[in-house]
């Protein structure tokens, strides 16, 4: 039997006899022999999780969400009792420190504390071992560390911080997705161990080179847009490729790729490359070669009606070539 309440809205079956709380403007409707619960109280001024009541939802709440709030404080003696969690969503809410309150979720997968106010990756997560995917996205990091014991996570967003190294993921051997764009990152370093890693985003950082990433054997989509990048270059043993961004920096040629014979999306717009000389030479044979931009380039601005025919004829396996 399973009970989802969406913004206090539950899905009560017939012959069954609910138990109703109210709460911040919210009705909580408690189905009393629930063995699967979701529980989602959106943008309902909850600021305390005390008035919430929430130990009485131990023994089968799976899904917390209580997006769009002014909690400030996850007090552990509430956060025990909810052992049987597997899903904690707390995006754009008051947080600053985690604390203990983690500690004994022992099956907890999925962690959301995007928009929040935490300066620090929490210390707490040391207790949960099982998390698979972490975001804090748009908050006031300003370094990776406390996750180390995170050996099964697969993915960590970590996007909109004050990050200026990529540090400390030697451990997270089964990382598929790292997302760190819009920091202050300068270099690609240290990661190496992370064999995994399907897809790397670092859009809007400081990077100036292509480096150090022959250790990702497994790489599919890399996303460098809006960075200081001057030169296609050390992509060598990522063979695997499959979506290249590097829109907005400022290469001067296409070069070095020819060897990416999976790549399906090559965006490579507002750069500064002067012709199309090299598009032959590069994609031609990359029969799996779908989607091109180039748009923002002297070699569209000085071409104009011809740019189009050009890359029709020299790429005739494309299917989209920039946004038009």
């Amino acid at each position: 039997m399973q009970t989802n309440l969406i913004n206090g809205e539950g899905a009560i079956p017939p012959k069954e006899s609910p138990t109703t709380e109210k709460h911040a403007h919210v009705h909580i409707a408690v189905e009393k022999y629930a063995t699967f619960l979701e529980l989602e109280l959106i943008h309902s001024r909850i600021g305390a999780l005390s008035n919430l009541r929430l130990p009485r939802f131990g023994p089968y709440l799976k899904k917390l969400c209580l997006r769009q709030n002014v909690i400030t404080y996850l007090d552990p003696e509430i956060m025990d009792e909810l052992v049987e969690l597997e899903e904690l969503d707390l995006y754009d809410n008051k947080v600053k420190t985690v604390g203990d309150s983690l500690r004994k979720m022992k099956k907890l997968k999925i962690l959301d504390l995007s928009f929040n106010l935490l300066k620090s990756v929490p210390e707490g997560l040391a207790g949960v071992p099982t998390l698979k995917t972490v975001f804090f996205v748009q908050n006031k990091i300003s370094k990776i560390n406390n996750l180390e014991p995170l050996v099964n996570l697969t993915s960590l967003e970590l996007g909109g911080n004050r990050l200026r190294k990529i540090e400390n993921l030697d451990a997270l051997v089964n990382l598929e997705e790292l997302w760190l764009g819009k920091n202050k990152i300068t270099k690609l370093e240290n990661l190496g161990t992370l064999k995994k890693l399907r897809i790397l985003a670092l859009q809007s950082n400081r990077i100036t080179k292509i480096e150090n990433l022959e250790g990702l054997e497994s790489l599919e989509e890399l996303y460098l847009s809006h960075n200081g990048v001057k030169k296609l270059e050390g992509l060598e043993q990522n063979t695997t490729l499959k979506t290249l961004d590097v829109g907005s920096n400022f290469i001067e040629a296409i070069e070095n790729i020819a060897h990416l014979s999976h790549l399906e999306e090559f965006w490579a717009n507002g750069n500064k490359i002067p012709n199309l000389l090299s598009l032959e030479l590069q994609l031609s044979h990359i029969k799996t070669l779908e989607t091109i931009y180039l748009e923002g380039n002297p070699c569209q601005m000085d071409e104009m009606a011809g740019y189009r025919r050009k890359i029709i004829l020299t790429l005739p396996q494309l299917k989209q070539i920039d946004a038009t």
